[in-house]
């Protein structure tokens, strides 16, 4: 996740230690045992042909993309500016497989470190997470989204052009198609109006991105994820503020009742609902996408192709936690909600043969 800290402010490098030793020479290393601070560290081990650098990836999708990656044979480098990533993910990741896994802690907005990471590990592919992505805080900092969403990633496509990486992934959003007023399930070439400084920075990175893949030739797409959910480990839940389900379990745990956002919607039981996908799903997803060799679609949406609403998935919750007599409070509408979005997802099938295979039961008892 990219940081609000200038790049200068940030620290350089930190680098696991597996069974030996690593670093980079000519730039700072932090985190290494202090045996080995006054040493000059050169980072020595022989990257396979399947090393990718995953942006973000201390953050909660990036670092599932990196288990599923590791479990599959690849290596992967991970730059994160840790603003919302967490460290804890990697340590986690590197006991797991038992792998050096290198991480470069720096924003995204730090071209030159960006560079810098991409001469040093010569990577495969990139899969590019890195992002800020609260849609509240959007609307107050629309400058700094576009900053780090858009003119970052527009930087970025030019060194990775210089470096002629031939694989590339973008995280994006179903954000981008704003409220549909419609219920029909949303494919790639619906309108695009987001409604949000978030939305519209991914859109606009997205279409930077196409021209990008165009033109250069490189592999790649552009997935768009919808509400993503559930963890393959507590070790990689996901800390955010914003979504519904982890909001709601430590709501509950902490014996607060959950607020419903409006129960006036032309929606079954009245309140909103959405496409819920599990967070191993889309690793698989990016995994099957590095094994290809052919042109993608520019764009291809991530979901089940189902959705559930509000009231459902709390009901959901209050199940698995075991909840007596739960309270659930209720409100107003919030600004520019839609009553129902969820992905069409044959785009996704035919190309790559992939479907969800993960149920919402399932992700909401993985956080549990």
């Amino acid at each position: 996740m990219a940081a609000r800290n200038k790049p200068a402010g940030i620290r350089s490098l930190v680098y696991g230690i597996g069974k030996g030793k690593a670093g980079i020479e000519g730039l700072s290393v932090s985190g290494l045992s202090p045996a080995f601070q006054p040493y000059k560290i050169t980072y020595t081990r022989v990257m396979t042909p399947q090393t990718w650098l995953i942006t973000g990836g201390a953050g909660y999708i990036g670092a599932h993309v990196a288990d599923e990656f590791l479990a599959n044979g690849k290596d992967v480098v991970i730059y994160d500016s840790l603003y919302r990533g967490l460290e804890s993910r990697i340590e986690y990741l590197r006991k797991k497989h038992n792998k050096v896994i290198p991480l470069v802690v720096a924003d995204i907005r730090d071209i030159d470190k960006f560079e810098e990471a991409l001469s040093t590990f010569r990577p495969y592919g990139i899969i590019h997470t890195a992002a800020l992505k609260a849609v509240g805080e959007s609307m107050e900092k629309s400058d700094e989204y576009f900053e780090v969403n858009f003119h970052a990633t527009t930087k970025m496509l030019e060194v990775i052009t210089k470096h002629q990486i031939k694989n590339f992934v973008f995280s994006s959003t179903a954000a981008i198609y704003g409220a549909p007023d419609h219920s029909n399930p949303i494919n790639e070439d619906a309108p695009k109006n987001p409604i949000s400084p978030y939305g519209a920075s991914k859109l606009a990175a997205e279409r930077e991105i196409n021209n990008f893949l165009e033109s250069t030739g490189v592999n790649g797409t552009s997935l768009r994820f919808f509400n993503v959910v559930g963890t393959g480990a507590q070790e990689l839940i996901d800390n955010s503020i914003e979504n519904l389900v982890p909001i709601v379990i430590n709501q509950f745990k902490s014996d607060q009742a959950p607020i419903i956002f409006g129960t006036d919607y032309s929606t079954p039981d009245g309140t909103c609902i959405r496409d819920y996908v599990d967070v191993r799903d889309v690793a698989r997803a990016h995994l099957i996408i590095s094994n290809e060799i052919r042109s993608l679609p520019p764009v291809m949406n991530i979901g089940t192709g189902h959705g559930y609403s509000v009231r459902e998935v709390i009901d959901l919750i209050i199940n698995a936690l075991s909840i007596e007599n739960a309270s659930i409070f209720t409100s107003n509408r919030r600004q520019g909600d839609p009553a129902n979005l969820c992905a069409d997802v044959s785009l996704i099938r035919k190309t790559l043969g992939f479907q969800a295979i993960y149920s919402i039961e399932a992700s909401v008892q993985s956080l549990i």
